[in-house]
């Protein structure tokens, strides 16, 4: 069932359909562009604003030298500063170790190796003289030469001969000790020759050129033999 429609009134006024000016969508589009215009703006001054921040730290901190490693980030980390080379100080020699610090306080100790200690030089040479032997049964005597070169500790360092009637024994002497200047201990180790094969010998310097020879050893037979002879320079 439809309603009747009620008559139009008379005094009512007529609608006017409401209309967009056309000004109204060019001034928001104005407004758009302004505000994209300020932001492009903004964004350049910020960076601008960055970049002359960074060139104001550089300078600050110095020019830095070619192939030196850039300083580090991290908090706490010290800073180095390169001086001209006008104002660098001239470096000081370095301490020697063993040498006392400037406080006069002495240094650590110096490590040297030590010198080999060798033959003296006063036994250098040939040497000559006439033995005396004695031992339980009998008195021998019998001619001695000693030739001696330079040599150190342990090591060989010339000759011995025995002129014997019944028999030359030759051998070898190695440096066993050193007494100061005037006293040396010989090894002999007999190469040749019916005598001992081993035995010990010291030599004494004396004035004129002339050394006490000294010799002991043991026998075969287990007793001691003992000689002794007055040696003079003959090369």
């Amino acid at each position: 069932m439809t309603r009747p429609q009620s008559p139009p009134d008379p005094y009512a006024r007529p609608q006017r359909p409401v209309r967009q000016a056309s000004g109204d969508s060019h001034r928001s589009a104005l407004v758009v562009a302004l505000i994209g215009a300020a932001a492009t703006i903004v964004a350049a001054l910020i960076g601008l604003f960055v970049q002359l921040s960074g060139d104001v730290e550089q300078r600050a901190s110095g020019p830095s030298l070619p192939g030196a490693s850039p300083a580090s980030d991290a908090p706490g980390a010290p800073e180095t500063s390169v001086a001209p080379r006008s104002s660098v100080a001239p470096s000081t020699p370095p301490v020697s170790e063993g040498s006392g610090g400037s406080d006069g306080a002495p240094g650590a100790p110096t490590s040297i190796a030590p010198t080999p200690v060798g033959l003296p030089d006063g036994f250098l040479g040939r040497w000559q003289g006439y033995a005396e032997e004695v031992d339980a049964a009998s008195t021998d005597h019998y001619r001695v030469t000693v030739e001696l070169d330079q040599g150190t500790l342990r090591e060989r360092v010339g000759s011995v001969h025995y002129a014997m009637e019944s028999s030359d024994c030759y051998g070898t002497v190695s440096l066993t000790a050193v007494g100061g200047t005037d006293q040396v201990i010989l090894g002999e180790s007999i190469q040749s020759g019916n005598c001992v094969t081993n035995g010990r010998i010291t030599l004494t310097l004396r004035p004129g050129d002339t050394v006490d020879f000294a010799y002991e050893s043991t026998k075969r037979d287990g007793t001691r033999q003992s000689v002794r002879a007055g040696l003079e320079r003959v090369a």
